[in-house]
């Protein structure tokens, strides 16, 4: 299959669910942006503990990640280093969705958007329209798509056995 930026947004790309991890204080959020992208063909792995979500992060090694930023104890900021500062997670694309929006605010987030140390893909303030969010999701994945299609080889690669007929 050819995939290009111009891909349909409506269509899911790969024929396997991708995972999206997403990790956000507000249960009602959790629940808005799964159920913006499960229709859609997503598996979505959720808490609404900052500190759980590293530990997800490593443990379902997810396709795409969508953190808040506004939390308890640990913020999303703090979040996006350890993320961007651990060698198995640090190319995992990054979405924040945050009640942010102020233009002090946009204008940090535009900064990690260039930012090769703490890089975000894209930023959307809340309150936010799920087909907004998902077709943000759907660019996201497709500027990342060598990343997805070999991070899946390598997962392929990993269930091959070795042919003893030789």
């Amino acid at each position: 299959m050819y995939l290009t930026n111009d891909y349909p947004m409506t269509d899911n790309l790969w024929p396997d669910e991708l995972k999206i991890l997403i990790v956000d204080d507000e249960q009602d959020i959790l629940n808005l942006i799964r159920l913006s992208l499960e229709p859609a063909g997503f598996r979505i792995i959720r808490t609404t503990k900052p500190e759980e979500g590293l530990n997800l992060a490593l443990q379902e090694k997810p396709d795409l990640l969508v953190l808040d930023i506004m939390m308890p104890q640990i913020d999303g900021f703090e979040l996006l280093r350890r993320i961007r500062r651990h060698p198995k997670l640090q190319q995992i694309p990054v979405i924040v969705v945050s009640a942010r929006a102020s233009s002090a605010d946009q204008l940090r987030m535009l900064k990690l958007s260039h930012s090769e140390a703490d890089h975000i893909d894209a930023f959307i303030g809340k309150p936010f329209h799920p087909a907004a969010l998902l077709k943000t999701v759907k660019s996201v994945l497709v500027s990342h798509k060598e990343y997805l299609f070999e991070k899946n080889k390598r997962f392929d690669q990993s269930w091959e056995t070795p042919s003893i007929l030789h």
